[in-house]
């Protein structure tokens, strides 16, 4: 007992020690500056957290990171090009400081106010500063610092150190409350610069960051990212690893923000983006927002997945055939390649000829495009302007398979020919599934106010009600809709969407385990749908909805995200 009472005072002693000296080495705090402005300019992306340990004690303890770690989508990303180039920076790094960039080093550098910000993405080069943690003082990094060589840069001192083989620079300071760690020399010597009286021009008074906070205001959420995107869009590296391959519609953009705010059981990220240049006139964005927000009264109670926005002819045509009709009417209905012949062991048929007719001429394959054409006039007749899709997945009768009920909604700038949609869609759709066009006959119902229907099986069914169109491949989905009469917002919006997590969960499961049972994955892989991209809904199972909303100006795009969990994460 009294071994452990003195190896704990001679351990207090040592912490006390480390803890004087550090602080006589740092001298006495200045004042307080927002890190930005601490920041040298040139970074092409910023991150600010008012609470980084917070954020990171939270993530590290979450079931969410423990699922994700063990999912196939992380083993999958873990053998990735990116991952591995991540990994050797990281060993880079380790080698130039000395110690490990884990778990534990984030938790010993990451303070309460902090900021990361990148200069360079392909080389990783990059600057962090934070407000001082207690648990600095301990860190290996500090106790290390004896191995680093000396700099000063405006009266302060810093220390860095080089690992030859790589090239890998490390370079840090402990100055005014503040740690500064950097991967260039040059970077931690310019935010010493800024904590002092130097008239370096820091990355707050840059005119693409300037103009990106003024849009999105001073009231920074939890999480602050403010983005170059002007030159984001055009390094090598990001365009190698964005997986959206929308790289041309983002080099149309100046900057961007983005607010986390974690409110209970609600995550809600607030977005700003600049365009290069401006946009249509606020006369007709405000007349696109009003039609798209006035669909939103017609939003079922039951859903899987909605999205409401601006839309033409050529777009509404490729929803409806795609969604409701058949793809096979959607797209050029040449063929270009010849027909592969597969050659068996001489069988001239098989049990499933049993159902062919033979007294009647086959149907055709393949789609009627002057029917498709005339389906397109009557769209550019009416000139759709907002358009409503809302989707599900329901057991069918047999409770095993699945189908995917889909409803269209188009308003329009005049009154829509319902006789004359009518009769498009019979001429559309009728080479593919008749030779007779029977069963494609309108029948009509006055449930919900009156639609029509084919008297088959195929399952279209169409309203009317001035100028807005219906189309859908569920009569019970369709009702549903008809019968709606939702409050819109008061704001009317440009884009919304919205995905009913909770419920679509299991059968997104099921459906993709189906999808995977004959892609011929390689055996060392796991299934692509049912396992890689479904363990990313398996590791978020908590979030029962994500929902987004876009308002656009001339000069600016609005956008809300939000992720509802069941309970609140904290």
């Amino acid at each position: 007992m009294k071994l452990q009472k003195k190896y704990a005072i001679a351990l207090l002693i040592v912490s006390i020690s480390g803890i004087v000296s550090w602080s006589l080495l740092q001298g006495p705090a200045g004042p307080v500056k927002p890190i930005d402005q601490l920041m040298p300019e040139g970074a092409l992306l910023y991150i600010e957290a008012k609470d980084f340990s917070g954020l990171l004690k939270d993530w590290n303890t979450s079931p969410e990171k423990a699922q994700w770690i063990k999912s196939d989508s992380y083993r999958v990303f873990s053998n990735s090009r990116l991952f591995l180039r991540l990994n050797k920076a990281s060993e880079e790094f380790a080698k130039a400081a000395g110690v490990p960039p884990d778990t534990k080093f984030l938790n010993d550098a990451a303070g309460r106010e902090s900021a990361l910000a990148i200069y360079d993405i392909g080389k990783l080069e990059f600057l962090y500063i934070g407000r001082l943690s207690s648990g600095f003082a301990q860190s290996p990094l500090w106790q290390s610092r004896s191995k680093f060589e000396f700099r000063t840069a405006a009266g302060k001192t810093f220390f860095t150190r080089k690992e030859e083989e790589s090239g890998r620079v490390v370079a840090f300071a402990v100055v005014d409350n503040y740690v500064v760690l950097g991967t260039r020399e040059d970077l931690v010597a310019g935010a010493l610069e800024l904590l002092g009286a130097s008239q370096t021009r820091p990355l707050a008074r840059e005119e693409w960051y300037a103009q990106a906070v003024a849009a999105a205001g001073t009231n920074s959420g939890d999480l602050r990212i403010v983005m170059h995107m002007e030159k984001i869009a055009v390094t090598p590296h990001f365009r190698t690893y964005w997986l959206q391959q929308n790289i041309t519609e983002m080099q149309g953009y100046a900057s961007a923000v983005s607010d986390l705010y974690r409110e209970g059981a609600d995550y809600r990220e607030e977005r700003v983006i600049l365009p290069r240049k401006q946009m249509d006139d606020d006369a007709a964005i405000t007349e696109q927002a009003q039609a798209v927000t006035s669909l939103l009264r017609s939003i079922p109670t039951d859903y899987g997945f909605y999205e409401a926005g601006a839309t033409n002819p050529k777009l509404s045509l490729a929803a409806v055939t795609g969604k409701i009709l058949t793809p096979r009417a959607s797209g050029s209905t040449t063929e270009k390649v010849a027909p592969q012949v597969q050659l068996g062991g001489g069988e001239t048929g098989a049990a499933s000829d049993l159902e062919s007719r033979i007294d009647v001429e086959p149907a055709s394959r393949t789609g009627n495009e002057n029917a498709l054409a005339q389906l397109q006039k009557d769209f550019e007749r009416a000139q759709p302007q907002a358009m409503l899709v809302v989707q599900g997945t329901r057991k069918n009768s047999d409770n095993v398979l699945l189908n995917i009920p889909s409803t269209v909604v188009l308003s329009a700038s005049a009154d829509w020919d319902f006789s004359g949609v009518q009769k498009s869609i019979q001429d559309a759709v009728a080479p593919g599934v008749t030779a007779s066009r029977l069963g494609l006959q309108w029948r009509d119902l006055k449930d919900a106010g009156g639609y029509s229907e084919f008297d088959g099986l195929m399952p279209v069914a169409i309203a009317v009600r001035g100028k807005l169109l219906y189309i859908a491949n569920d009569a019970g989905m369709l009702a549903s809709i008809l019968q709606s009469n939702n409050a819109p917002p008061k704001n009317p919006v440009s884009y919304i969407a919205r995905f009913s997590h909770s419920r679509e969960r299991q059968n997104f499961y099921r459906l993709t385990t189906l999808s995977d049972q004959n892609t011929g994955a390689p055996q060392n892989e796991p299934p692509f749908f049912s396992h890689n991209i479904a363990s990313f809904s398996r590791s978020f199972a908590k979030i029962d909805s994500e929902e987004v909303v876009i308002r656009q100006s001339k000069d600016r795009i609005q956008q809300t995200v939000t992720y509802r969990w069941a309970q609140s994460p904290k």
